[in-house]
């Protein structure tokens, strides 16, 4: 439970459903935030409504180590990070579904993601919400699929605003608690905690097609690549960080089709359905998004030769 509108009536969901509750919050950072201090007190008040137990668990060692620590690191490298799928995969899932169920004795691990589960073909199959606005599937990438079949979504049928009416109609705690979209432990600005963690270093703005030094900086991991605003160079023109080199602390600017691209190259992948790791199943086209918010695009997925690394690379929309 995270102390939010979502995962509260996902708890009264299942209890309403005749199912055995507990509560269950990680304690991810020390001092204030919302994934912290107010999780845990709300949450708690939830529970003490709803008539069901609660517990934590102690998770800030390895919240440090997979999500900070990688979230530094991928700055450090000049990459841009995604501590959120990270955390799912690794803290909320890895760490916490081990905790309930061997601690616990649970049988499922509930959340209040936007997004469906398909648990009866025995392997769980991950589907989108009906909320097209809400849906999660893209934080469940990361899931290891063993971590997903132990868990269930209450609130994959229905939409935040049926969620947000049902948790005022109870009156619950949190009814009225409103939505984060920040990083949870960058509490003072991006700027402000790079320079924390890194401290300023001056650098250059260069122009990519003209190599002229255009600006200069406090640091290369204040940046991202794609990025626009905030790059403090007026160029009489809308100018993206195209590239960024952490060896000599230079950001390169250019226009926005050096960021065009139609295909990319996919580390690592997570299979959520084991048919796709067999070569046979290759190309195949699918819906691919790289973010969060954008529309999935069709594109074509084809796989490398195993010399060439453990990847599939998808062909398709920019």
């Amino acid at each position: 439970m995270s102390g939010g509108v979502d995962s509260s009536v996902a708890a009264y969901l299942i209890a309403k459903a005749g199912h055995e509750v507990v509560g269950l919050t990680a304690w991810t950072l020390n001092g204030p935030g919302k994934c912290c201090n107010d999780a845990l007190v709300n949450a708690g008040r939830v529970c003490e409504m709803l008539g069901v137990e609660y517990d934590t668990v102690d998770l800030r060692a390895e919240f440090a180590h997979f999500v900070m620590d990688y979230y530094n690191n991928s700055y450090q490298a000049g990459l841009t990070p995604n501590p959120c799928v990270e955390c799912n995969r690794y803290v909320k899932w890895e760490q916490l579904v081990r905790y309930a169920v061997e601690q616990l004795g649970v049988d499922y691990v509930a959340t209040g993601h936007y997004a469906i589960l398909d648990h009866s073909a025995g392997e769980v199959k991950v589907l989108r919400s009906v909320d097209e606005h809400k849906d999660q599937t893209y934080m469940m990438t990361r899931v290891y699929p063993q971590d997903l079949a132990k868990t269930l979504f209450p609130l994959g049928e229905m939409t935040k605003p049926q969620v947000v009416a049902l948790a005022r109609e109870l009156d619950l705690p949190t009814a009225y608690s409103k939505e984060s979209q920040d990083i949870c432990f960058v509490l003072d600005g991006q700027h402000n905690y790079m320079d924390k963690v890194f401290g300023k270093t001056k650098g250059q703005i260069v122009d990519i097609d003209t190599g002229k030094v255009v600006g200069e900086h406090d640091g290369y991991y204040r940046f991202t690549l794609g990025q626009r605003k905030g790059i403090g160079v007026a160029a009489g023109r809308p100018v993206y960080v195209v590239k960024i080199d952490p060896h000599t602390n230079t950001v390169y600017l250019g226009d926005s089709h050096h960021l065009q691209s139609s295909t990319f190259t996919v580390l690592a992948p997570n299979w959520l359905d084991s048919r796709f790791e067999k070569a046979s199943m290759y190309p195949f086209e699918a819906m691919i998004k790289i973010r969060y918010n954008s529309p999935p695009t069709l594109g074509l997925v084809e796989r490398l030769e195993a010399s060439e690394g453990n990847a599939a690379q998808p062909n398709g929309g920019t």
